[in-house]
């Protein structure tokens, strides 16, 4: 009798069990779920938002962004400033890059005497004969490190670049390798695969 009172405790506890224990049980409830980001949204450029006629006061603006790992965040600006109802409130991004040297999508190449570099919007490519022996990425500034195999000599190798996001390369001699550093102009996520002729890099 005891072992058959058991068993249907058992069997009520699983039916009433929650699959997770650590998610409410309210079901009204849902959490922010992160995605990959929509590449083909349009860029912001300016858009406007009219009052209501009984607005005086505007006392702050708060703006939920999605990050390059596709989580979101929210960001409150205070300004707690007077306004006028009848004058729409402008929002628009101005492009600080306008004056810098860097344009994006603008081609870019540069040689060093075994490697080449050629830039063209959001992809790198790396022409060498040598082969991919691995690649991972740095922060502070974010960087793409490939190491492609080599035993020749050859000096320190740099310079800068003027297509966005890859803003500076720089070659090291390490022995039996030679090592690529991408200096990107922000944090992005990157792909880095082995090509026929060395590698290609995407960043996004």
């Amino acid at each position: 009798m005891k072992k058959i009172l058991l068993l249907s405790s058992l069997l009520l506890t699983s039916l009433f069990s929650r699959e997770n224990p650590f998610f409410s049980l309210s079901e009204g409830t849902t959490l922010p779920v992160s995605s990959e980001i929509n590449d083909h949204k349009p860029a912001l450029t300016s858009m406007t938002y009219n009052f209501p006629n009984n607005s005086r006061l505007l006392k702050d603006v708060s703006f939920t962004l999605q990050n390059v790992d596709g989580s979101f965040e929210t960001r409150k600006l205070e300004i707690d400033q007077s306004i006028d109802w009848r004058s729409p409130l402008i929002l628009s991004q101005s492009n600080s890059r306008t004056n810098s040297s860097a344009t994006e999508g603008k081609p870019a190449s540069s040689t060093i005497s075994f490697m080449q570099f050629s830039g063209s919007g959001n992809r790198m490519s790396i022409v060498v004969k040598e082969p991919m022996l691995r690649h991972f990425t740095l922060s502070n500034p974010d960087s793409i490190v490939v190491d492609f195999k080599h035993n020749g000599v050859f000096e320190l190798y740099q310079k800068e670049l003027s297509s966005l996001p890859y803003t500076k390369v720089k070659v090291t001699n390490h022995g039996s390798f030679a090592r690529v550093i991408l200096t990107l102009d922000g944090p992005h996520i990157c792909n880095v695969a082995k090509t026929e002729q060395g590698a290609s890099v995407i960043c996004k």
